[in-house]
C-alpha cells in the first residue's frame, strides 16, 4: 500500500449525473473471498479510496445496491438531516454479538431511552471524577517502563492498548481489574480479533442482519463447537462472566457512584424505571471494547505522527512542561493544554479509528442528486472526507494548527467527523479526547518516543483503522534537568 504521505493531490468530478453502477462478478467475489480467508489481500480498502475521484461511487452486489459517500455535504445529510432514512448497517450486528445491544449496535426507540438514561453521565462533572482513573492508571503503566534501557524499542500499539484498557476499566469499575485481567484482557482482545475476521467477511458475502444475529446466539450457547470457535466462545463468556460479577457486587453498594457501573446502576428514566442488569451489562462491555481500541489507536497514531515531525513534538513538550512541569495532570488541564489537543484532534483527522460509517436505507432517499433506494448500504468515508484538499489544504501535512484559533469556521461541518455526528454522535467523545490529552500529557513529561530505523507502519483498515503489525518505536527518557534547561 502506497503511504497516506506519498498521496498524490486528488482532484474530484461531479456525481450528480446517473452513472450506471460498476458490478461484481462471482468471479471477484470468489477471489476476494479466497484472499480474505487466507489473510492474502493485496490490496486495503483504503487504496480503494484513494484511486476514486467521485463524490458518489455506486455498485452492486447481486440485486444489492451499494454506495460510497465522500463529500461533507453528503455526509452530513445522511447522519442528521436524513439521518430516519437509516440505520446502522449489518456490519454492526458482527460487534452486536459480544457488545449485546449498547448504544453501538442498538436501534429505535430502545436506543433512544438508553442513550437519554447515559448522556448525562458523561457529563463535565463526571468527567472530572473520571479523569483521576484516567492519570493513575496512565501513571503505574509509565512506572513500569522505567527499567527500560534509553533507546530500547516497544510496541507502542500494544502498550497503548494494555493502557486504554486499564482506564476504561478503572473508570467503568472503579478497579484496577488486577484479580480478572488474566481472564479479560486475552477475552477483549479475541472479541475484537473476532469481530476483525468476520468484518472482513461480512464485506464479500454482506449476510443479512438476522443471519449475524442467529450465528452469534449459537456461537454462544452451543456444547459442541470446533476449537478454534471454541475460542470465541469462551472470549464471549469470559466478558459476561466478568462483567456480571462485577454489577452483582456492586448491587450491594448503590451508594457509590465513582465510577460507569454506579452510576448506570442508580440511573433513573423520567418515570423512574432502572436499567435492566442486561442494559446495564450491554453498555459497560459497549464501552469496554469501543472505548479502549479506538483511543488506543489514536493514540498510536498520535506519536507515530510526533515522531515524524518533531517540531510539533518539541512544542508539545514545551506545552507540557510549563503548564503541568512535575506534577499530575488534572481534568481542569486539558484546558491549557491547547497544543496537545490540537495534535489529538490533527491525528484523528490523519488516522480516523472510525474511518468509514456504515448505513442502511430504510426509505427513500435522494443525495446529491443520486436516488437511494430502500435497502441500499451507504459507506461514509470518513477516511476520504478527511483526507480531501477541498476542505484540508496541503492534506497528508501533520498540522495541528487547524484545530487553533477557530481555524474549522471555514470548512463545512462534515469535513471533520473522527465521532461520527448528529443524534448517533458518539456518546463517549469528550471522554475519549480527554483521556487521549492526559494521556499525552502524562508520556510527554517523562519520554521521548522516536521511530526505529527503517520501520514501514501501515494503516489496517478493518473495524477500526489500526498500525498493521503494531507500531514500533524507540524510548528516550526526559530527565527533570534537561526539561528545565531547555525551558
Amino acid at each position: 500500500m502506497t503511504p497516506p504521505s506519498a498521496t498524490a493531490q486528488r482532484t474530484h468530478t461531479a456525481t450528480n449525473a446517473p452513472v450506471e453502477p460498476e458490478r461484481i462478478t462471482l468471479l471477484d467475489i470468489a477471489r476476494t473471498l479466497r484472499d480474505v480467508l487466507l489473510g492474502r489481500e493485496e490490496r486495503s480498502p483504503l487504496d480503494a479510496m484513494e484511486e476514486r475521484t467521485e463524490d458518489i461511487v455506486e455498485w452492486r452486489f447481486g440485486r444489492r445496491r451499494y454506495l460510497a459517500l465522500r463529500h461533507p455535504d453528503h455526509l452530513e445529510h445522511v447522519l442528521v438531516a436524513g439521518h430516519d432514512r437509516y440505520v446502522k448497517a449489518a456490519h454492526y450486528r458482527l460487534l452486536a454479538a459480544v457488545t449485546g445491544e449498547g448504544l453501538l449496535t442498538n436501534e429505535g426507540e430502545s436506543w433512544a431511552h438508553q442513550r437519554r438514561l447515559i448522556q448525562p453521565l458523561l457529563g463535565r462533572r463526571q468527567l472530572d471524577g473520571l479523569a483521576e482513573h484516567m492519570v493513575e492508571a496512565t501513571t503505574q503503566h509509565l512506572a513500569g517502563w522505567e527499567a527500560r534501557v534509553a533507546g530500547s524499542e516497544i510496541d507502542l500499539s500494544a502498550a497503548m492498548t494494555e493502557l486504554t484498557l486499564d482506564v476504561v476499566g478503572r473508570a467503568l469499575f472503579g478497579t484496577t481489574l488486577a484479580d480478572t485481567a488474566e481472564r479479560l484482557r486475552p477475552a477483549v482482545g479475541m472479541g475484537m480479533d473476532t469481530a476483525v475476521g468476520a468484518a472482513r467477511l461480512q464485506s464479500v458475502l454482506s449476510l443479512p442482519p438476522w443471519f449475524i444475529d442467529l450465528v452469534g446466539r449459537v456461537v454462544y450457547r452451543s456444547p459442541v463447537l470446533p476449537g478454534s470457535v471454541r475460542r470465541i466462545q469462551t472470549a464471549m463468556r469470559t466478558i459476561d462472566g466478568v462483567v456480571q460479577e462485577i454489577i452483582a457486587s456492586r448491587r450491594g453498594h448503590p451508594d457509590d457512584q465513582s465510577d460507569m457501573v454506579g452510576l448506570l446502576l442508580a440511573a433513573r428514566d423520567a418515570d423512574g424505571r432502572a436499567m435492566t442488569e442486561t442494559q446495564v451489562r450491554d453498555e459497560l462491555v459497549t464501552f469496554m471494547l469501543a472505548g479502549h481500541e479506538t483511543t488506543a489507536n489514536a493514540l498510536s497514531w498520535l506519536w507515530y505522527l510526533l515522531a515524524q515531525n518533531p517540531d510539533a513534538r518539541d512544542r508539545l513538550h514545551e506545552e507540557v512542561d510549563d503548564v503541568l512541569g512535575d506534577r499530575r495532570p488534572v481534568a481542569t488541564d486539558a484546558a491549557a493544554l491547547e497544543w496537545t489537543t490540537a495534535c489529538v484532534h490533527e491525528a484523528l483527522r490523519l488516522y480516523p479509528p472510525a474511518w468509514i460509517l456504515e448505513r442502511e436505507a430504510i426509505a427513500p432517499d435522494v443525495v446529491g442528486g443520486r436516488p437511494i433506494p430502500t435497502g441500499a448500504t451507504v459507506h461514509l468515508s470518513v477516511y476520504s472526507v478527511h483526507r480531501d484538499p477541498r476542505w484540508w489544504p496541503d492534506p497528508e501535512r501533520f498540522d495541528p494548527a487547524r484545530f487553533l484559533d477557530g481555524s474549522d469556521r471555514a470548512r463545512p461541518r462534515g469535513a471533520y467527523l473522527p465521532f461520527g455526528a448528529g443524534r448517533r454522535v458518539c456518546v463517549g467523545q469528550s471522554f475519549a479526547l480527554l483521556e487521549a490529552t492526559l494521556i499525552a500529557a502524562c508520556m510527554a513529561q517523562r519520554y521521548q518516543l522516536d521511530l526505529v530505523d527503517g520501520a514501514t507502519v501501515e494503516p489496517e483498515a478493518t473495524v477500526t483503522l489500526r498500525p498493521k503489525g503494531g507500531l514500533r518505536l524507540r524510548l528516550q527518557r526526559r530527565d527533570r534537568e534537561e526539561r528545565v534547561a531547555s525551558a
